[in-house]
């Protein structure tokens, strides 16, 4: 693929705190890039259009008032190039992150230039996304650099909070490098006595430091290249009360080296969501082989692998052993979250406080192949999202439930809570109502007088071989709000603490 492939720019969180480091080590390389700092650089300020501000140690960009950052490279000594990365060194964090543009004048000086001679900017031809404060800011540059010669490049941003961006005059100067280098994709996150390292292996290059940091930095850098896969060795990888956090994050592989040999564990007792794989945005992620165990007091939104906004997401061959709230969530109920089109199959939950899997106003999901068991809550919930949120009401719909296990749920085996459409097919349900007296193998409901419509059931076993029973029902279609519920051929519901079917449903078709 070409260099000059536009890549997505992204947060590489290269940070100097609690004595993290990196160190870059291609014994061979595959490329030759050459660094390059500013000759120049300032920022102007509407707000005092005849003030420079060239000797600064930063330079801002705001929207309101106003400021703009101007940088002027020399490129030299690399020929013509197809490909080209701007770094620099955020201070504050922005949600708008910074816009590149162009500037065709290179005239202007660093110590005179100001908001009323500054040289006018370009159309955007590039931008990060949000940046957090403290860490390097990688963006592609290729269509601005595209060999040797002088480049003057401006800095905006939509926020109306300024931003703070490290000078040439600062310890952490920005950068052009030339060419590009290649994807650092995989890396390979092992433990190193008592610290963790993640290498490229690739290019060479070396995070040591905490679970945390190795792994989100490594994660960052491949972001910039569209993507990318971290493998994790066989062994335990302790965050202590750590967790991964990641903002709408795609196309990105978390694989271990198999779901008995990779550990990654946390112990937390935070007032907050500490769930080991925690994503706010995943769009095409994988997580696969190996095990999550999430410790710490009892906390229901405190889950293990929780992806609000997750979308075309593949969760396969995942152990979750503990948790403090629910094993498995998908989330799609605040303001312009989806949660559409993910896969968990040939999973492993046992001994949760929650459900084993929530998908919460999350639809056209698929859930097969899972093994459930000793969970406090429901094995499988698809449940619509509550009446005061973002997205009041919003119902999971058209999921496919086939083929799991489930045993000794504590309350139903799978509940269907105002869904439209799902699909239970060929799962076995075992003894649920386990701490929870008066539950089912299978529950299809309404919640808050939302309708539960056209959802089908069939191919499954729901009993109970326990003595004393306590599955009440193997099916209970538990309101007349639940219209149209196709009861298909191949169910085996004998043998529950009550009655095979119990039918409160409007229009339930038998076939």
């Amino acid at each position: 693929m070409s260099g000059r492939a536009r890549v997505r720019a992204a947060v590489a969180l290269i940070g100097g705190v609690f004595g993290l480091s990196v160190v870059a080590m291609p014994a061979t390389p595959a490329f030759a890039a050459t660094t390059f700092n500013p000759v120049a650089d300032s920022y102007v300020d509407a707000s005092s259009p005849s003030t420079n501000y060239g000797t600064k140690l930063y330079v801002r960009a705001d929207a309101s008032p106003v400021r703009r950052a101007y940088l002027r490279f020399v490129v030299s000594g690399v020929g013509s190039a197809d490909s080209a990365l701007l770094k620099f060194y955020a201070e504050s964090s922005s949600s708008g992150g910074i816009e590149v543009r162009g500037v065709s004048n290179n005239g202007w000086g660093e110590t005179t230039i100001s908001y009323n001679n500054a040289p006018a900017v370009g159309a955007v031809v590039a931008a990060t996304g949000g940046i957090a404060a403290g860490s390097w800011v990688t963006v592609d540059v290729s269509d601005l650099v595209t060999g040797n010669g002088t480049y003057s490049i401006a800095l905006t941003t939509p926020d109306d909070t300024a931003v703070k961006l490290t000078s040439r005059e600062g310890s952490n100067k920005p950068q052009i490098i030339v060419p590009a280098p290649p994807s650092p994709s995989p890396f390979l996150v092992s433990k190193v006595g008592s610290s963790y390292r993640a290498v490229s292996q690739t290019t060479g290059l070396t995070y040591n430091g905490t679970l945390k940091f190795v792994v989100e930095t490594a994660v960052h850098d491949m972001e910039a290249y569209g993507g990318g896969r971290v493998n994790f060795t066989a062994g335990t990888f302790d965050f202590g009360a750590e967790y991964f956090k990641f903002h709408d994050l795609r196309d990105v592989e978390f694989a271990g080296a198999g779901m008995n040999l990779t550990i990654i564990q946390n112990n937390s007792s935070a007032a907050a969501d500490t769930e080991p794989f925690n994503f706010t945005g995943a769009d095409g992620v994988t997580v696969r082989d190996l095990t999550v165990a999430a410790g710490g007091p009892v906390r229901n939104t405190s889950d293990a692998l929780d992806f609000d906004n997750g979308n075309n997401v593949l969760v396969e061959r995942v152990k979750v052993t503990a948790s403090r709230g629910r094993g498995i969530v998908f989330d799609g109920k605040n303001d312009a979250w989806h949660s559409l089109g993910n896969t968990v199959r040939n999973c492993v939950i046992t001994g949760v406080p929650g459900d084993g899997i929530e998908l919460l106003a999350s639809s056209e999901n698929t859930i097969t192949g899972c093994t459930i068991t000793n969970v406090a809550f429901h094995g499988i919930q698809i449940n619509k999202a509550s009446p005061i949120a973002d997205q009041p009401n919003k119902k999971s719909s058209d999921n496919v439930i086939t083929g799991n296990v489930i045993d000794q749920a504590g309350q139903d085996g799978i509940n269907v809570a105002s869904g439209d459409r799902n699909q239970i097919t060929n799962n076995m349900i075992t003894n649920s109502s386990d701490d929870t007296s008066g539950r089912d193998g299978i529950r299809i409901t309404s919640s808050n007088s939302i309708t539960c419509n056209d959802n089908v059931v069939s191919g499954n076993t729901a009993t109970d071989n326990q003595i004393p029973k306590t599955q009440k029902y193997g099916l209970n279609i538990a309101s007349s709000l639940c219209n149209r519920t196709v009861v298909g051929s191949g169910n085996n519901f004998n043998g529950n603490l009550v009655a095979n079917i119990h039918d409160l449903g409007t229009g339930t078709i038998y076939l």
